[in-house]
């Protein structure tokens, strides 16, 4: 579970490469957790310089074809010894994007508790 502010949930780990846009700049980044309501990423760039924590986000969720555009936040953002830590809380995404990524998370929460939860009924 992470949280910010009143947001609390359940981060799916995954490794997909995204881009970021801030200020006009188009920035690599790497995802390592995904929610509903934001990614956690990796990014060599430093985005501490900027003058606004608002950014453009594009990735692509394994399994599916087309990218998922996304206007964020960045609500943290920590220097690393060799990457820049940081989370994004979606902000602005079209309807059926947003469907997709609950969808898509949802799925795979589900897949991984399934197990847990036919262990314990068994018990």
């Amino acid at each position: 579970m992470m949280g910010w502010g009143a947001y609390r949930e359940t981060w799916m780990p995954v490794a997909l490469d995204a881009e970021l846009v801030a200020e006009e700049e188009v920035l690599p980044a790497f995802v390592t957790g995904i929610g509903e309501h934001g990614v956690r990423l990796d990014s060599l760039a430093i985005l501490g310089n900027r003058s606004t924590d608002r950014l453009h986000l594009q990735l692509t969720l394994p399994g599916e074809h087309a990218p998922l555009w996304i206007g964020a936040e960045v609500v943290r953002d920590r220097q690393g010894l060799l990457l820049h830590d940081v989370a994004v809380r979606f902000l602005v995404m079209a309807d059926s994007d947003w469907r997709r990524l609950e969808r898509w998370v949802r799925e795979r929460v589900l897949a991984m508790t399934a197990p847990c939860n036919e262990i314990r009924r068994a018990a």
